[in-house]
């Protein structure tokens, strides 16, 4: 299936920001200035990267609390359930991101 990158203004850096970060489905208000997009982008995966990271720390501490064994055994389900879908919809993810990278995209938007 071809890429639609449906708009991609600004300057050559900008537009190569934009075209990449669209192969990963990453969608931000771009300037057209590639520095500034650039800037944008790596601020954008900086705050995500940390808040997965406080997020997954929080829950690894809940799991070492001895207070979660006393909780009844369905909320204790529910939270291994989490982190055990998390990570398994992680490697899923990062699996077929990586097979959709992997596809040859074809020149000038040329359908194959």
């Amino acid at each position: 299936m071809p890429e639609n990158i449906t708009k991609t203004d600004g300057d050559a850096l900008s537009k190569l920001i934009q075209l990449q970060s669209g192969r990963h489905d990453i969608r931000l208000a771009w300037v057209g200035n590639g520095t500034a997009d650039l800037l944008a982008l790596v601020n954008a995966h900086a705050v995500q990267a940390r808040m997965a990271k406080h997020l997954w720390n929080g829950l690894r501490e809940l799991m070492y609390m001895p207070e979660l064994r006393e909780m009844p055994e369905p909320v204790q389900a529910q939270i291994m359930s989490i982190v055990l879908k998390a990570q398994a919809l992680t490697e899923l993810e990062t699996e077929e991101h990586a097979a959709k990278l992997a596809k040859p995209t074809p020149p000038n938007g040329a359908r194959a």
